[in-house]
């Protein structure tokens, strides 16, 4: 008998709307996602597959590496190569260069997963070696 009241009470013209409106917010309420957009898709996909755009660092970035110890940012390059990138475009700025150290070190995205060990010695390695080459 309960079950029957139900389907009569929900059946009825706005029977139960404000209690709707009330459990999953006014229509006007509700977040509009964008529609898929696959070209856009695409080209967001090829920025951010690793080596999709040039083969190998740019020439400010291999000039960085060639300047430092032989494999000590091997891991970094393969696995996260516009790390490498973005330490070129800040290397002659202190203070960029320690921006950049703070924001790859302390968690400030909930999203992020972290890096393997083996990358986060060697850009605790680099860090070090950076700043006791600024200090002489």
């Amino acid at each position: 008998m309960g079950f029957n009241l139900f389907r009569r009470w929900t059946s009825e013209s706005g029977a139960g709307k404000a209690d709707r409106e009330s459990r999953i917010g006014a229509p006007e309420n509700k977040v509009h996602y964008p529609k898929p957009n696959a070209e856009l898709d695409a080209r967001w996909t090829a920025l951010r597959k690793p080596g999709s755009g040039r083969k190998g660092p740019s020439p400010e970035a291999q000039a960085l590496l060639d300047q430092l110890p032989a494999g000590l940012l091997e891991q970094t390059t393969a696995n996260f190569p516009h790390l490498i990138e973005k330490f070129a475009a800040n290397w002659p700025n202190p203070k960029a260069m320690r921006n950049v150290f703070e924001e790859l070190t302390f968690e400030s995205r909930v999203t992020r997963q972290g890096f393997p060990l083996a990358v986060l010695n060697e850009l605790t390695e680099l860090r070090e070696r950076y700043e006791s080459a600024q200090q002489r």
